[in-house]
Formats: C-alpha cells, structure tokens, sequence
C-alpha cells in the first residue's frame, strides 16, 4: 500500500490553495474510487501524474465539514469549529470536472486534518483520531473567541502550543472533578491530551482532547503580562523585584506592572517546566508573569508575583 502524506495539517487558519493546485488543465487521468470513513461516495478520485485529486464537497460533508462559496473571493470555504479552509477556484481554467470541484490529497490531510491512503484503485480517507502523548505545562493564556469557543496557549508562544477547545473535550481536577472551560485561568499547570498532527504555524496549534487541571494559583483573579523583562533589581535584603513590559494577557491586567519576588513565588522554565530561582531572571528575558489584583496606584502599578513563565530559547 502507498501512503500519501504530503504535509501538515491547518488548525484555525486559513490555507489557500492556488489555482495550479486545485485543479489540472485537463483534468485527466486514472479514476480511483473513495471511501470517507469506510463509507463509498459517489464520485471518482483522479490520479494524474503530479497528484491524487478528490471531490471537494463530498470528502469535506463527509468528515463533518461545512462547504459554502464565497461569491466575493471567488473560493470554496470550507469550516468545521475552528478549522477552516479555502480553496480558490478559476472558473476558466477547467476548475470544475463533471460539475464538481476537485481539491489535491494534500488539502485533505493539511486543512480537514484526516489521513489518505492511495491504493492501485482507491483512496482511502480516514478522520485522524490518534493522540500525542500528554503534554504538560502551564497555561500562559485564555482566549475565548467570538462564537464562545476556548483556547489555551500552553508554555507561551516561542516553546508551547496553543489546544482549541470543543465540546468534546473533557476538563477535570486532579482528584476527578469536572470543570468547565470558563474554569481554567492562567498560571494553572495542566496535563493535556490533543491530535497527533499539529498546524506548522507559531506556535503550533490542535485540538485538545482531555484537560487535567494538576494545580492552581491562589488568586482567583489571576491577572497577568507577557513580555520583556525590563529590569531584575536584588535589594539590600536580597529580594528580587521584576519590571515587566509587554501584553496585557486578560481584562484587568497590566502592560506595564513591577513585581516584588517573594518565597511563594513560582518561577518554571516554559520549555522543560524546571524550577528556576529568582538569580537565574535576566534582563531581556521573555516571560509570562501572574499575579493577584490587588496593585499599588504608582505608574507602573506594583504588586507580588504568584508565578513567572520563562520562555528560555532552545540552545543552538
């Protein structure tokens, strides 16, 4: 059996596919059939010399997406949650085979996120449902998008992955208790389960399967900043105190906030979630930094870091 695996896949983004991707000029060649989860559609696959070529809308409601077209961009989209996909159509250059469109094997494992398997005479595509092994770490953001769906950046942007959430996915404690996504907050360290295959983009991103909430920040207000660290000063007491400027990751939070480093304070490296001490900050460093609300009024406000997040970049 050959096994077609070209790239991949998409997540939340859109990917546009060219014209001389989409389609052949021409488009001739060896008919295969298709099977969409085990099940024959219809319409006939074509395999020409460049590619494997399926019809579009067929395999896409096949694996539970939606297919629309947008008079306005000339392309077939197509949505399921938050993967999406476009496809650009021209319609004088033979786009459509038999009045159907007919996207390249690469679309199907790239945007709709399932595996193809091309035999002498069939496709075979299968909704990819393997899981990574758990990852853990620290949840340095909480996203909510306009449709009310979640999505956590886990370990920030430079050494992490950001998991989109759906009503599949099983959030608990750590002793079995069932949470809500509207329960996760920033700082909490997290065990998660998510798809095999991720998006290349930056960082990469999938859908999350199981959440396991292992612990949680004091403050259930958690606020927080994400950026530079502008300065680390000791004082004479051997405290440490961190100016960090940057984004402000929630309502209520600072860009610019000064937090004093005390015993309770959590520091972690992002990548391989080691404990770090306060001597190991430097300035210029790129860190997630949470704390409780309660700030001083002075410009910048001031107040006690609960947890730093320290995106170390991976050595050369």
């Amino acid at each position: 059996m050959k096994k077609i695996r070209t790239g991949m896949m998409t997540l939340a983004a859109m990917a546009v596919l060219g014209t001389n991707m989409a389609t052949a000029a021409p488009l001739q060649g060896k008919e295969l059939s298709v099977l969409v989860n085990g099940n024959k559609i219809e319409q006939m696959a074509i395999q020409n010399q460049q590619t494997v070529l399926v019809p579009l809308r067929t395999v896409a409601e096949s694996l539970g997406f939606q297919v629309a077209w947008n008079p306005q961009t000339k392309a077939a989209e197509v949505k399921k949650g938050e993967i999406s996909g476009q496809v650009a159509l021209d319609q004088d250059q033979n786009t459509l085979y038999n009045g159907t469109t007919y996207v390249p094997v690469a679309f199907v494992e790239n945007v709709l996120q399932a595996e193809v398997n091309v035999t002498e005479d069939t496709v075979k595509v299968e909704e990819e449902k393997e899981a990574a092994p758990p990852v853990t770490g620290n949840v340095t953001k909480v996203m909510k998008n306009e449709k009310g769906n979640y999505s956590i950046l886990l370990n920030g942007y430079e050494t992490g992955i950001i998991l989109h959430l759906n009503e599949d996915t099983k959030i608990t404690s750590a002793d079995g208790k069932e949470l809500k996504p509207e329960d996760l907050k920033m700082g909490m360290e997290v065990e998660a389960t998510h798809a095999k295959f991720m998006a290349m983009s930056m960082p990469p991103q999938t859908g999350v399967f199981t959440i396991v909430v292992k612990s949680s920040l004091e403050s259930s207000d958690v606020l927080g900043t994400g950026g530079r660290l502008v300065s680390v000063e000791k004082g004479q007491d051997g405290s440490y105190r961190v100016n960090v400027e940057g984004e402000a990751l929630s309502e209520g939070s600072q860009e610019h906030v000064v937090l004093t480093i005390t015993e309770e304070t959590v520091i972690v490296n992002a990548r391989d979630q080691k404990a770090m001490k306060p001597e190991d900050l430097k300035p210029e460093m790129r860190v997630y930094a949470f704390y409780g609300p309660k700030l001083t009024r002075s410009l910048p406000p001031q107040g006690v870091a609960e947890k730093l997040v320290v995106e170390i970049p991976a050595e050369n």
